[in-house]
């Protein structure tokens, strides 16, 4: 028998004797489409493009084979029961990194139409799992087969390529300043604010929520644009009692959209009790940069702190309010707040996000506050290292204008808030290469001007915020003034208002950072300490009560001697000893460190605060600021020993020499 008539394949091949198809003409239809485009079921004109071809409403694979008289055929090999096409290839551009989509449509070999959807490329590509069943479910059946997916893939990019190459856009994932082809663009939900305006010169997809609130309206001119500046300017009338908060707000408004030409590494924290209307007063500043209300902030406190950062690196060059910071629920979920608080707070300071690693070890691009972020809160954060990143406002309930804020309310409804912010964009536009030069100077020399008359002294910090604030207050003033909204004069009385209100809340700010301080936070627990009896300080020499305030140092009256003498019991354990003044010296107090730092910690877990810094640290902080009175020098290391030899009660042992004072008279 024939060789040939034992194989089925080859039988097959050399019966038909066909000349092999002829490559379609260069056209190629939609992907919804392309089970009709030659190759249809039913179809006798099977379409081919290289290897491969559409038959009966499905792709298929040409391999060539030896057979016949002069040894050439070739057999087909379905992949799929389907057809699809990539009708364009999204570059999606978050800030971070730009990730490809490619959007493919279909229809499988019966009609059924297989919907569009959005693939990543690296999905599409890439030789494991399956992309076709994970965005369409159980409705295309691929042949099994490593080879049969690779063909596949081939396919479809042969296929969608027919026609000249897929279609190519770029879609943002953030607000603000963006250089397209040259010019500077303010990215928004609505398009991007250009010298020429709103114009729809990108896309933008901030994703679901209220992120999408982001919109601009197109800027305001002539009547409009004098009526919102009018609006604006109610800001400093908001709050009569404390004009520093409308201030504040004025100069936030105006900081966020130069973001771009320096980096704005602090933020905004309003808090009050309940019902300060601190949400609503939060919601104007949020208002010049979209649809939002006190209903509708982009960001609270229930979010979780990867999404929070996200949003935060989204709301580039703009306004960011995360609302309701409250940690009263218990005691661990107050301690997830003030970490989330921590994270936040840093990752602004630093400009730095969270570094990760993939599966393959490489580091990923982290996402960073990039935003000027206003928090709105009823509790503050722990710890003087954070409270210094931030301009700290405190509204009561009876410091907002109510009538103020109602025409302010009515202005952001009405978009005319908005629209003066992208009037400010569109006139920023043109300008903003040669701000990206001078802004970060100008903030520079406002920042050492306010350290040498000593205008915002409550933190190291503290200049530097108010320097911003400032600079980004002349910036807005400028622009009222060009487009007609101010006349010079009346924008320096505004100017000035801006500078004496901001260094009066950071002239109040230093009571809050004072509060925070490790230092007086360790003096004001040891004095509880002592005065709710859970420990005690032994005089030196009779190792009995302190002659003086016995109270004072942990001990409790107990009773009279017969000699009329009042007896003290101690309270708690002894961590240290009261050194009775002699000659010219004060009373000391001799501290067991270790015992000592062990006490203080455990009362203040115990009453639901935390006491996080080391004992090393705040001795030494304790020792820079002048407070131990006595050292000894370290043979080992070029610093002193804070802990002397002293002798006690026949016994050598190391303590550390405060002054009495510190507890006794509480300063």
């Amino acid at each position: 028998m024939d060789k040939d008539t034992k194989n089925p394949v080859l039988k097959l091949v050399n019966s038909a004797k066909k000349p092999p198809p002829k490559k379609p003409s260069n056209t190629g239809g939609n992907g919804g489409n392309s089970g009709n485009s030659g190759g249809g079921k039913g179809s006798t004109n099977p379409e081919r493009f290289g290897d491969y071809l559409i038959k009966n409403g499905a792709f298929h694979q040409i391999k060539a084979v030896r057979s016949g008289e002069d040894g050439n055929g070739s057999v087909e090999f379905p992949l799929c029961d389907f057809t699809c096409k990539i009708m364009e290839e999204i570059i999606a551009d978050d800030g971070l990194t730009d990730t490809a989509f490619l959007r493919v449509e279909g229809k499988r070999s019966d009609g059924v139409a297989l919907p569009l959807v959005d693939v990543p490329a690296k999905a599409f590509y890439s030789s494991q799992g399956n992309w076709a069943n994970e965005h369409w479910g159980t409705l295309p059946f691929i042949y099994p087969g490593a080879a049969k997916k690779d063909n596949l893939r081939a396919a479809i990019h042969q296929y969608s390529r027919l026609s000249g190459d897929v279609p190519r856009r770029s879609i943002y994932k953030y607000t603000g300043w963006k250089c397209i082809n040259g010019h500077w663009h303010y990215l928004t939900g609505s398009g991007s604010l250009t010298v020429d305006g709103l114009v729809n010169g990108a896309e933008v997809d901030l994703g679901g929520g209220h992120m999408s609130r982001y919109q601009l309206t197109a800027p305001l001119a002539g009547e409009a644009l004098s009526q919102a500046v009018a609006d604006t300017l109610a800001l400093f009338a908001l709050c009569p009692s404390k004009p520093y908060v409308g201030a504040a707000l004025f100069a936030a408004v105006a900081r966020a959209p130069l973001g771009e030409c320096h980096p704005t590494d602090f933020a905004i924290w309003l808090h009050g009790l309940t019902g300060s209307r601190k949400s609503a007063v939060a919601a104007i500043a949020q208002a010049f940069f979209g649809n939002f209300t006190a209903r509708s902030f982009p960001a609270n406190w229930s979010d979780s702190v990867n999404d929070c950062e996200m949003k935060s690196h989204q709301a580039k060059d703009a306004v960011f309010v995360v609302d309701d910071f409250k940690p009263s629920i218990s005691q661990s979920e107050a301690a997830k707040l003030h970490a989330m608080a921590e994270r936040l707070i840093r990752n602004t300071g630093n400009q730095a996000g969270r570094g990760r690693r993939g599966a393959d070890m490489q580091a990923k691009a982290a996402p960073y506050n990039r935003s000027l972020m206003i928090v709105t809160a009823e509790d503050l954060p722990r710890g003087q290292s954070l409270l210094g990143r931030l301009l700290i406002l405190e509204l009561s309930r009876s410091d907002v204008d109510n009538a103020v804020l109602t025409r302010l309310q009515q202005a952001a409804e009405s978009g005319r808030l908005s629209g003066l912010m992208s009037a400010y964009l569109q006139w920023l536009a043109p300008r903003l290469d040669e701000l990206k030069k001078t802004f970060p100077k100008n903030v520079e020399a406002l920042r050492n001007a306010s350290i040498r008359d000593g205008l915002a002294t409550s933190h190291p910090r503290a200049p530097e915020i108010y320097a911003n604030m400032v600079a980004g207050a002349e910036q807005f003033l400028a622009f009222l003034e060009a487009v007609g909204g101010a006349s010079s004069e009346s924008g320096n009385d505004c100017l000035l208002a801006v500078e004496a209100n901001l260094q009066q809340a950071f002239s109040e700010q230093g009571t809050y950072l004072s509060e925070q301080d490790e230092i007086e936070r360790f003096l004001q627990l040891l004095r509880a300490v002592f005065s709710s009896g859970n420990a005690h300080v032994a005089c030196r020499l009779k190792q009995r009560e302190p002659t003086l305030r016995p109270y004072a140092w942990g001990w409790r009256l107990d009773g009279v001697s017969p000699m009329g003498d009042k007896t003290h019991s101690p309270m708690g354990d002894c961590i240290g000893w009261y050194c009775d003044p002699t000659g010219n010296t004060h009373a000391e107090l001799w501290l067991q460190q270790e015992t000592a730092f062990k006490v203080v910690q455990q009362f203040a877990r115990n009453q639901g605060d935390t006491f996080l810094i080391s004992p090393a640290s705040l001795w030494r902080r304790m020792h820079e600021r002048g407070l131990i009175l006595k050292t000894e020098p370290n043979a080992s290391r070029n610093q002193p020993r804070l802990a002397v030899k002293r002798m006690i009660a026949g016994r050598e042992l190391r303590v550390m020499v405060l002054s009495a004072e510190l507890v006794e008279s509480g300063e």
